[in-house]
């Protein structure tokens, strides 16, 4: 625990269906599980949580022993969490009852949502977040790019909800493999390997023992490392179906662009680049292009230098490509600026982006609820 070492085991009457929790909460080794303001929609969720075992720091239950939808503010970046957060323990229970799907589709519709409204703020985090449970993060990431595409290339609400269903589960029959391989320095083994090419095919059995019928999420699933005449994996097919191919395209740009241990997260600019050149096929895959077009090539969460000396991040796209609204963090002399200064890009033909430089080198200063959260 952070604040106390005095810990408050959580009892079922102390946790209400669709009210905020009034507190952060913890298991028993203090892992922080739920931060305040998660909302638990469903009466099994609470039965899991508490076999599982939750506790509360002693102080703040004492401050606010009740919950209620007073005592917590509803904010994009803090449903962005709560959507990993539930997803974590939804992935990790895998009920057979039909509860994994009716929440699975319930956080596909909040993260379409958010990717939606607040795509600028979903992309930033995507870029800038440092991500503790890097499996379960990916999957959301993935869900939430994967969406922006579909949308941009016309998809409708019940087609991409399928698909997004479809990101935050591919690696449902690897997760305890994938957080290994994120802490693993030497090339994978054969035992590895072999668990790898098999993982699209277990996570569709895993997901149809627990009630997934969707047959657009569980191709997408199958699918997801297929390539056009057969260059992917498992099963080697000439044409995977397109949400497989636009889930590999988001899968393969959130990897590249997003903090993990052991690996500095890629230049947006790279990162897009390299998802264009390995997946278009000569055109056959056309969704890497159009993350191209709906990311950009200064996405935010991108660190940029303008051609007046400051240093600032991309706050949201502009009008072209190249002409984003960057919030400056340091003026031309280095020195950090004591509130962001925002500039937009477009309006200022004298003012370009002339360097894209390293997220660990130019992150002085940088408040993200300021920046992209500025009502909280």
């Amino acid at each position: 625990m952070e604040t106390s070492t005095e810990r408050l085991r959580l009892r079922t009457e102390q946790l209400q269906r669709n009210q905020p929790l009034a507190w952060d909460v913890y298991d028993s080794a203090g892992r922080l599980l739920l931060r305040r303001g998660f909302v638990i929609e469903r009466d099994a969720q609470i039965e899991s949580l508490i076999e599982r075992g939750l506790y509360v720091d002693t102080v703040s239950f004492r401050a606010n022993p009740v919950a209620s939808s007073a005592t917590a503010r509803r904010d994009p970046l803090r449903d962005w969490e709560n959507i990993q957060a539930q997803l974590g323990l939804v992935l990790q229970t895998r009920a057979a009852d039909g509860s994994l799907v009716l929440e699975v589709r319930e956080m596909a519709t909040l993260l379409m949502q958010l990717s939606e409204r607040h795509a600028d703020m979903v992309l930033a985090a995507i870029m800038l977040m440092d991500q503790r449970k890097y499996p379960i993060a990916h999957a959301v990431h993935s869900a939430a790019i994967s969406n922006m595409i579909a949308r941009r290339a016309g998809w409708g609400q019940d087609t991409r909800q399928s698909l997004v269903c479809a990101a935050l589960s591919m690696n449902v029959g690897m997760l305890a493999l994938q957080l290994q391989l994120c802490n693993q320095r030497e090339p994978l083994s054969t035992h590895q390997r072999e668990a790898v090419d098999l993982h699209p095919a277990q996570s569709c059995e895993i997901l149809q023992q627990c009630g997934v019928d969707d047959a657009d999420w569980l191709c997408a699933v199958h699918e997801h490392h297929e390539k056009p005449e057969g260059k992917g994996y498992p099963r080697r097919i000439a044409a995977p179906c397109e949400a497989a191919m636009i889930l590999q395209t988001a899968d393969i740009f959130a990897a590249k662009v997003s903090p993990r241990t052991h690996r500095k997260p890629m230049i947006a600019s790279e990162a897009t680049k390299i998802a264009y050149v390995e997946l278009s096929d000569n055109g056959r895959n056309p969704f890497p292009g159009i993350l191209v077009k709906d990311v950009g090539i200064y996405p935010p969460g991108t660190i940029v230098k303008l051609s007046n000396g400051e240093v600032g991040v991309v706050q949201k796209r502009g009008p072209a490509a190249n002409t984003p609204v960057v919030a400056v963090l340091s003026n031309a002399h280095g020195v950090p600026m004591l509130k962001p200064v925002i500039r937009a890009t477009a309006q200022d033909p004298n003012l370009k982006i002339i360097a894209v430089m390293a997220r660990d080198k130019a992150l002085i200063g940088l408040n993200f609820n300021q920046i992209w959260c500025p009502a909280v």
